[in-house]
């Protein structure tokens, strides 16, 4: 392990907040997932800029097959470092260490279910980068990953849904596209247990939120983080991705049809006025609907690079227009979510 505390590398040349690391071929990966005294499968980097430098470099700083000793933890929480970094060519192993301890996290005891609920996310995230850059892994047993860390959550929050709420809120720091998808996919899990749903069809809807958004992959990064209007050209380019994203999944074996009506009708609005086909309420899918309002309100609710969050009753106010004046969401959709958020403004 590199002596972080070594002259050559001072502590405050190393970068706290993450950035968009996937573009240099990396993903971030949270502290508290790496197993104190367990052998480290991949590279672990950290990330620093020293003195005169002028971009960042990714520093190794624990080698594959060597063990993470616990005093290299205990100093990466000293010195208030929230994540490392790992290369996405190694994601196969990465995810494969993530789920091996998982299963030890979550059949732990002494560990809380917010514990356990912010590990479960941790990897789901990381399997969202890895299915979101890698066409290659997009494959049936990726899948069958996805869906056992969506269980693995549902299990954990089966007593009280509304943590889900508090899981958003603590990851919850800036915008990344994959950051948006599990976020609305903890939303859906959510408000679907809210309504009452078979525990099939709330694992299913939440997977068909976390790659909701696949097919902005092709949209470059620089549209979706621009800071003002978008031109026509943008635009289209934008309106692209739910057909995108529908023609990536496909093909993919197993798949609801549920999951990709929701993938292709994400924007679709119930006055006809959406994408990509125009359609009006009656023909839209009732899970395309109700992703409809919980996409919407989290991307409000969250931090973008050109505004601030909006507030939730700010939101909802937004939403509840939107019907008013166009019926543009599904109006019992609507009336139940907002039953749902004064329940958990209730609780808290």
């Amino acid at each position: 392990m590199l002596d972080i505390l070594q002259q050559s590398l001072e502590a405050r040349e190393i970068i706290i907040i993450p950035g968009r690391e996937e573009a240099e071929g990396y993903g971030a990966l949270p502290v508290r997932d790496l197993a104190a005294g367990w052998e480290v499968p991949f590279d672990v980097y950290l990330k620093v800029k020293k003195n005169g430098a002028e971009e960042p470099l990714l520093v190794k700083s624990c080698a594959r097959g060597e063990v993470f000793q616990e005093e290299w933890y205990q100093k990466l929480l000293q010195l208030g470092i929230p994540c490392v970094y790992v290369s996405l060519d190694e994601m196969d192993r990465v995810l494969q260490y993530l789920h091996h301890n998982l299963e030890m996290v979550l059949a732990d005891d002494s560990q809380s279910e917010m514990a356990k609920s912010l590990r479960v996310c941790d990897a789901t995230q990381m399997w969202i980068l890895n299915f979101f850059t890698s066409e290659k892994r997009r494959t049936g047993a990726q899948v069958d990953l996805a869906l056992k860390f969506l269980d693995s959550l549902l299990e954990v929050i089966k007593s009280d849904h509304y943590n889900i709420l508090y899981l958003m809120e603590i990851r919850r720091h800036s915008y990344f596209l994959y950051n948006h998808c599990l976020n609305v996919s903890l939303l859906g899990i959510a408000f679907t247990g809210f309504l009452g749903w078979e525990r099939e069809d709330i694992q299913e809807f939440g997977f068909g939120a976390l790659i909701h958004d696949l097919g902005l992959i092709h949209t470059p990064r620089p549209i979706l983080e621009k800071q003002g209007p978008l031109t026509p050209e943008e635009m289209a380019l934008i309106k692209r991705h739910p057909l995108d994203g529908y023609r990536m999944m496909q093909d993919l074996v197993n798949q609801r049809r549920e999951t990709l009506q929701m993938v292709m009708q994400h924007h679709e609005n119930g006055d006809g006025s959406g994408y990509c086909s125009g359609l009006k309420i009656n023909a839209i899918h009732p899970w395309g609907r109700l992703l409809r309002i919980l996409d919407s309100y989290e991307a409000m609710t969250a931090k973008r690079p050109w505004r601030p969050p909006m507030e939730p009753k700010e939101a909802l106010w937004i939403l509840r227009s939107g019907w008013e004046k166009s019926r543009l969401f599904d109006h019992n959709y609507l009336t139940a979510f907002i039953k749902f958020l004064a329940g958990c403004a209730a609780t808290q």
